[in-house]
């Protein structure tokens, strides 16, 4: 440790080391060279933090530390690679005894020595995601013969995301529901139940979730100081990436780790945190700044975009940040563009546009990606591209018609016109209670060979006939749904919405919220059709254009379609964000919650991922927000993410199509 000492009195320019001074800017090299005890960097986007961390595990190799004393925290384990080739790179060092990886590998690699400890033999198996539901579904279904097999419980992907909120953020049942699912408060006991068992299933077959690995190792360390204190000895340096988006349970974990030498090395932006739904806490970053002895590093120069975007960046830097401002390395180019359009329909009519003439110009699509809040605003865009002919991709998910929740209100919407779509029912019944691939068989079968041999014959009397007759409430509602199917196609998604499948969603999904929200934006795209027919027909028909494009996914040059989430630690020559309009983005979930936060960083890390053109479309009346189902925002037209740019600092456009 005395060269790194004596490295800091002869820190002058001529001594900084050769292989810094070549490739790192002066505030990159400040934060390698004296970046030691509890220090954070701070890095803009664009930055090259991953450099930064690249050259300090060099710098500190040229001081004398050995791989397997450092230790390298990363979000994912492709990031790890990546930064240990550039190393192994960089300084000829062979790194195969130093650990690095997420969270969940290096307290993987611990509790293989010392699970024992913890009542577990070293030779445990992980449960993968589909392992940990799969394993929660049967202590659900032990639990319901518990108590009553027609008792109504969330599904087992509910109860995973609230105990995994749980474990991550170290709170309470109590605190876990209020936070992610208050709706689901009355099934507190339920759930505790239901955990207790899952807990037990897993010790009895030697197993632990992801949280686990986690949760374990951090019990370990808190009930046997001595095997935290020989671990930590080893790691003189701990650095850890994305700190931003870690969690309570991570902070914890670093801290133990790190709480022998003292040198913890944090990396991130407050500015670009956006995985509160994990337990994430941008605020994280300012109370580590705030704690005693920190020293405080910030590589601010972006290498990524433009003069004109860096500029339009630091204006929209989130309220609640750490302050910062960016600096441009690259020249000027032109002005974000903001494109008013009417609606949506507009919308994708002006986001065809600027596609064709960026390609004209000589761009390939992959040169460009459309970034929006939530995957139901694409929805639009995708049936234009669709029908124009241009190739693309979705990171954010499933096409919409082929998300799970609306494909089952197509589903509803198909027996009303059709009700020999066997498919249709198949899927449908299965929602019910107690019906299962069997029964939803039967049940169909009887309703096919009635109504063929008896056409005037009313199908609910054929429904009393069979297993569904002891669901009263599903008769019912079936009932009202075949009374309803000659009004509006919209009218009729309101009435599954509100008489059965809201419910349902909550008990069923653990983003129920947001699927909720698409549902509401699926009827407001219904409301523009006169019949059910109509609507199923233009959904078809949009299908058969994206499968006559034969092999498009094939393609490499696509463009991408994708939510700001998945947009993150992605970047490309042009970015069209699109629906930026009070309730669509600002989510006006959010806008209710009174969560702006949030809704500020998202936004920023938006306009972060362009290189040289950014395109920003709102609607001036707008899509009918999805949330409340009126235009409660737009008419209020509060916390419109437009209204604060200037316009010196940008090109405003006004587009009429129709």
């Amino acid at each position: 440790m005395s060269n790194e000492v004596n490295h800091e009195i002869l820190n002058v320019k001529n001594k900084v080391p050769p292989f810094l001074e070549k490739v790192l800017d002066e505030e990159q090299i400040e934060a390698v060279i004296k970046s030691r005890g509890k220090s954070i960097i701070v890095a803009g986007p664009g930055s090259g933090k991953t450099r930064v961390i690249t050259y300090k595990i060099a710098y500190l190799f040229h001081l004398g530390i050995k791989p397997e004393n450092i230790l390298l925290v990363t979000y994912t384990r492709a990031a790890a690679k990546q930064m240990i080739e550039r190393v192994k790179q960089v300084t000829n060092v062979d790194t195969k005894n130093m650990l690095a990886g997420t969270f969940h590998h290096i307290c993987n690699t611990i509790l293989r020595k010392y699970a024992t400890v913890i009542g577990y033999r070293n030779d445990y198996t992980i449960l993968d995601s589909q392992d940990s539901k799969d394993l929660l579904k049967i202590a659900r279904s032990e639990y319901v013969q518990e108590v009553d097999d027609r008792y109504k419980l969330p599904k087992e992907e509910v109860i995973m995301k609230i105990i995994s909120y749980s474990c991550n953020t170290l709170t309470s049942l109590r605190e876990s529901l209020s936070e992610v699912a208050p709706y689901l408060l009355e099934y507190e006991n339920d759930i505790e139940q239901i955990w207790s068992i899952y807990s037990r299933l897993k010790k009895d077959m030697n197993a632990m979730d992801y949280d686990d690995l986690l949760v374990n190792t951090l019990q370990l360390f808190m009930t046997h100081r001595d095997i935290l204190k020989k671990i930590a000895e080893q790691f003189q340096y701990v650095l850890v990436d994305e700190f931003q988006d870690t969690n309570k349970i991570q902070i914890d974990l670093i801290k133990a780790l790190s709480s022998v030498h003292g040198n913890l090395i944090v990396v991130g932006d407050d500015s670009q945190s956006i995985y509160s739904f994990r337990g994430a806490d941008f605020k994280n970053i300012k109370k580590f700044i705030e704690e005693e002895d920190t020293k405080i590093f910030k590589i601010q120069t972006n290498y990524r975009s433009t003069a004109e975007l860096v500029n339009f960046i630091n204006y929209l830097l989130p309220s609640n940040s750490v302050p910062k401002t960016l600096k441009s390395y690259r020249k000027s180019y032109l002005k974000p563009f903001i494109i008013e359009t009417f609606d949506d329909l507009e919308q994708a009519d002006a986001v065809v546009k600027i596609i064709k003439e960026k390609v004209e110009e000589g761009l390939n699509y992959e040169d460009i990606a459309i970034i929006y809040r939530s995957h139901s605003l694409s929805m639009a865009v995708q049936q234009k591209l669709d029908v124009s002919g241009i190739p693309y991709k979705i990171l954010s998910g499933l096409k919409f018609t082929e998300t799970a929740h609306i494909k089952d209100i197509i589903s509803f919407l198909k027996i009303t016109y059709n009700i020999f779509d066997r498919i249709s029912w198949m899927r449908i019944l299965k929602l019910f209670a107690g019906i299962g691939d069997r029964t939803a068989t039967k049940i169909y079968n009887r309703i096919e060979e009635t109504l063929m041999n008896e056409p005037t014959k009313n199908f609910l009397e054929v429904l009393e006939t069979t297993p569904l007759s002891k669901n009263k409430d599903a008769l019912k509602f079936l009932q009202k749904l075949f009374e309803s199917k000659d009004k509006k196609p919209n009218e009729v998604i309101d009435l599954i919405y509100e008489d059965f499948y809201k419910e349902y969603s909550y008990l069923s999904f653990d983003d129920a919220k947001l699927r909720n929200m698409d549902i509401e934006r699926f009827s407001e795209i219904a409301s523009r059709y006169n019949s059910i027919a109509s609507f199923l027909d233009e959904l078809t028909l949009s299908e058969d254009v994206r499968i006559i494009e034969s092999g498009v996914n094939e393609k490499k040059d696509l463009i991408t379609l994708t939510t700001v989430h998945q947009a993150k630690g992605l970047e490309w020559k042009v970015v069209i964000i699109i629906s930026v309009n009070p309730g669509d983005f600002p989510n006006g979930l959010a806008i209710k919650e009174n969560k702006l936060d949030e809704e500020e960083r998202l936004f920023y890390v938006a306009i972060t991922r362009a290189k040289d053109e950014l395109y920003i479309i709102k609607q001036l009346t707008g899509t009918t927000n999805p949330f409340i189902k009126n235009s409660f925002f737009f008419v209020k037209k509060e916390n419109d993410f437009i209204k604060k740019i200037p316009d010196e600092i940008i090109n405003k456009m006004r587009i009429h199509y129709r």
